[in-house]
């Protein structure tokens, strides 16, 4: 098994993204998954590029154990309609398409689709005709949901987001936009990587504010082996809170 040293745990840092090792094995020249080979390119990450610091550019590890649970328990996007926010390369959104889903839109910043296209064409030949759609969604102006869907939908069945927790200042911006577009049906899986306090202790208590939150065992649930400072978050809306 890969070795792990999980990163020094510093509130003062917030806006510095504290990085390691990759622990889930990564290739760009491509991976085995799902009885194909998933091929997702980065490209480099420029700190100028983006609120979020120019990081869709590359593949994190929080979308990476993202995807490789969508393999093992494929029922959760299985014949599913999906949007997938803060998509950066495109691993996790490809992933739900190969793993049957319905139809998934994957969005983020502008300056990441250009990859993201590319990754999706890339993979092409696995997707068995899926719809895979790359739209722009910023968090701080969110389109309607119906402006991402395609073929007149108006409700995502499951929403993922991969990594996407670590600046204080897109938390809340991410939290309304998970509330904009979740009801009480919709399920939502969220991965990422515990970093700075400041921000997990902002994200926890705005994430169970809105959702009945279940941080999952992997290990349990699907023979997935994670460091503890990466959760996989199964949410559903509480009902007192369901937009009318």
């Amino acid at each position: 098994m890969a070795t792990y040293e999980p990163p020094v745990d510093t509130s003062s840092s917030e806006s510095r993204l504290l990085l390691m090792g990759r622990f889930f094995p990564f290739d760009s020249e491509g991976i085995s998954f799902a009885d194909t080979t998933l091929i997702i390119k980065e490209q480099n990450n420029s700190s100028h590029i983006g609120e979020d610091g120019g990081t869709g550019l590359n593949v994190w590890d929080g979308a990476m154990l993202l995807a490789r649970y969508i393999e093992r328990v494929p029922n959760i996007v299985k014949n599913k309609r999906i949007i997938e926010l803060g998509s950066g390369c495109g691993v996790v959104g490809i992933a739900a398409a190969i793993c049957g889903c319905k139809e998934v839109v994957m969005t983020d910043l502008s300056y990441a689709l250009p990859l993201m296209r590319e990754n999706v064409d890339i993979n092409r030949a696995a997707l068995n005709g899926k719809d895979v759609l790359v739209k722009e969604c910023d968090w701080f102006q969110p389109p309607a949901v119906a402006e991402l869907l395609g073929q007149g939908g108006n409700k995502a069945d499951v929403l993922l987001v991969a990594d996407c927790v670590w600046l204080a200042s897109l938390i809340a911006p991410l939290l309304q936009t998970l509330k904009q577009y979740a009801d009480e049906s919709t399920e939502v899986f969220i991965t990422y990587q515990q970093r700075g306090k400041e921000a997990h202790d902002l994200f926890m208590e705005g994430i169970e504010n809105l959702f009945d939150v279940i941080d999952v065992d992997t290990l349990k649930e699907a023979n997935l082996v994670k460091p503890d400072v990466f959760h996989l978050l199964h949410c559903k809306r509480k009902v007192s809170l369901t937009l009318p």
